[in-house]
């Protein structure tokens, strides 16, 4: 059973972490995907409001080129150089963020590292778990110049916003399917004389008869869902009315299908419109969120805020954190102790192995593994391999007289007499020097 139970956990630390046979910093590849890089923050100066040009004579030649194949202004399309509203730049707030280690994440590192009984670059780990969409929690906390500056969480989901008409607005939009399961019926369709039906222009969304009571419903809707950016006055001079007996009836057809709510808590109750499902809902969302200097946010929900200034605050941390884990490695190197793991340094890097080092002089061990800690006193960094073919040059490396020769090593390594690489190098210990 305990087997089994072995097994089962290191198939999963394989399944979830990534590859630990790390090589050298000039040796990497660049970082994957930026977790946050796909927002607009508006960060660079735009000239007269467009984005900067881009440099290089080939791409200019690609620019005049696509400039001759494109209609001039007074034939294109009315919506295609109606010029929206620039948005503004991020603010900055006053929080500071760092970086945590996912549980899970981190008790599936710890696995391997036991399994492996080897040494790991803590830096190196901390890379790992900073570029995993998952393996970490962003951690964000309103510095002492905060003032009456505070954090809105929802208990949901642990999304995070910086004020609270954001986070009331994040859980209206997002968490109405808690407390209402949504269905979709089919009615007889709208009775009356329509001449005509509204359609926008942007969408092609049929929005209905100026004269039906549902027009103006359905409008704020399409206004808010996708056009929320500019005045809704605005957006109405996108709206034309379009008198066709067969879009009409198209109209007809869609009204008969109307989106109903039904408590989860009570699915015997009457059924809700959207409006009236709203305004029921938010009686209940001031308990769905609260108020704090301190937040900590999963690596998932941190990469879809609604928040732009709190996202902009993250990837800028994150940026850098992605170059440089040190917040990351920090958390870490705390975790490790606390789950009994030991850290040492070799040179300027720290390294994380199960095996706590126990330095042991040669002399007062018997031959073999003396002559085994001798060689590698005197040429630390070498390899199994390498060991084998100075001490036994004789010996096929792939023969039972090989293998028993290398016994020593595997004995030292587990007592901690030896420390093994993630590289598969050998060194021997050093002592604390005395004064």
């Amino acid at each position: 059973m305990e087997h089994k139970r072995n097994s089962r956990e290191e198939r999963d630390a394989r399944d979830v972490i990534l590859d630990l046979n790390f090589v050298p910093q000039w040796a990497r590849k660049p970082p994957g995907e930026n977790h946050y890089s796909k927002r607009d923050f508006d960060e660079r100066p735009k000239r007269d409001g467009r984005p900067p040009r881009r440099e290089g004579r080939r791409d200019d030649r690609r620019d005049d080129r696509d400039r001759a194949r494109r209609p001039r202004r007074d034939e294109r399309p009315r919506e295609d150089h109606e010029r929206r509203e620039p948005r503004e730049p991020a603010k900055e707030l006053p929080v500071s963020v760092s970086f945590l280690p996912e549980q899970k994440r981190l008790a599936s590192l710890v696995r391997q590292i036991h399994h492996t009984r080897r040494a790991f670059p803590l830096m190196d780990l901390a890379n790992l778990l900073i570029h995993d969409a998952e393996g970490y929690l962003v951690k964000i906390e309103c510095t002492k110049e905060a003032g009456d500056f505070h954090l809105y969480q929802c208990k949901k989901c642990k999304a995070v916003a910086s004020t609270e008409d954001l986070m009331v607005q994040h859980i209206m939009s997002n968490h109405l399917g808690d407390m209402f399961d949504k269905e979709e019926i089919e009615t007889d369709p709208p009775a009356g004389n329509f001449p005509g039906v509204a359609r926008c222009t942007k969408t092609g969304v049929l929005l209905g008869p100026p004269n039906h009571h549902s027009y103006n419903e359905k409008v704020a809707e399409v206004h808010a869902a996708r056009f929320s950016n500019m005045p809704i006055e605005d957006y109405k001079r996108f709206i034309e009315i379009v008198k066709d007996e067969e879009v009409i009836e198209q109209w007809r057809e869609e009204a008969r299908k109307q989106t109903v709510y039904k408590l989860k808590s009570d699915p015997e109750a009457e059924p809700l419109d959207q409006k009236r499902a709203e305004q029921a809902f938010a009686k209940e969302v001031p308990s769905m969120y609260e108020r704090s200097h301190r937040a900590i946010v999963p690596a998932k929900v941190s990469q879809s805020l609604e928040d732009r200034d709190v996202t902009f605050a993250i990837r800028r941390m994150w940026s850098k954190e992605s170059r440089f884990p040190l917040t990351m490695s920090f958390a870490m190197r705390a975790a490790f102790r606390h789950m009994h793991l030991h850290l040492f340094k070799a040179g300027k890097i720290n390294f994380v192995t199960h095996i706590k080092p126990h330095p042991i002089k040669p002399e007062d061990t018997v031959p073999n593994i003396a002559e085994v800690l001798m060689f590698l006193k005197e040429n630390p960094g070498s390899t199994r391999q390498q060991l084998l073919e100075v001490l036994h040059p004789s010996l096929d490396p792939a023969s039972p007289e090989a293998k028993e020769a290398l016994k020593p090593i595997a004995w030292l390594v587990e007592r901690g007499h030896l420390i093994e690489f993630f590289n598969g190098t050998l060194s021997v210990p050093l002592g604390r020097k005395r004064r």
